[in-house]
């Protein structure tokens, strides 16, 4: 649990500003192109899985990959932070340079696209994020504090993978519930 609670703060910062872009975005796409959005998003609904069993199962093995992937960046800026001490980077930090453009990229592509859908769909889509999404939310917010812990060199190895465990946990319950399995 302690290692956990060193998380928090980054936390509550990196979910405090995904929710204030996926806010700000759905009030734009809401007042100046809901249309426009729905003509180009095009989304289809589903409320019933044939095999909500498989169909979880291959939810979280595809938001696993993401974990996967930042787990390999921490991984990578570990190697980088044994292979050049304090005092002494330079050209071995682009990749890790690298990293932190791709996953925030990500990180902002993931809060705008929430946002339009909301701003374009309404309550539908809203609807459509329950009961699953929060807990998607907390998981990759989560996974982007650790990232950033690990960057600022404050995560030993338990906390990692600690925090590691509790999003793959977080992103199983979040494919259960959004395949209605738990009904």
């Amino acid at each position: 649990m302690t290692a956990l609670r060193r998380q928090a703060p980054v936390w509550a910062v990196v979910l405090g500003g995904w929710l204030t872009v996926t806010v700000a975005c759905q009030a734009v796409t809401r007042v100046a192109f809901a249309s426009s959005a729905r003509r180009l998003l095009a989304v289809h609904f589903i409320n019933h899985f044939k095999d909500p069993a498989s169909v979880a199962f291959g939810i979280w093995l595809n938001n696993s990959k993401m974990t996967a992937g930042v787990a390999a960046c921490i991984a990578l800026v570990a190697l980088t932070r044994w292979i050049a001490p304090a005092g002494r980077r330079g050209v071995e930090r682009i990749p890790v340079w690298v990293m932190d453009v791709i996953l925030g990229v990500w990180a902002v592509w993931t809060a705008v696209l929430a946002g339009v859908l909301l701003g374009a769909y309404g309550s539908l889509q809203l609807h459509a994020f329950l009961p699953d999404g929060p807990a998607e939310i907390v998981a990759w917010a989560l996974l982007l504090a650790l990232y950033i812990n690990a960057r600022r060199g404050r995560n030993g190895c338990r906390a990692t993978v600690c925090g590691l465990a509790a999003v793959e946990g977080l992103l199983a319950l979040a494919a259960v519930l959004e395949t209605g399995r738990w009904l």
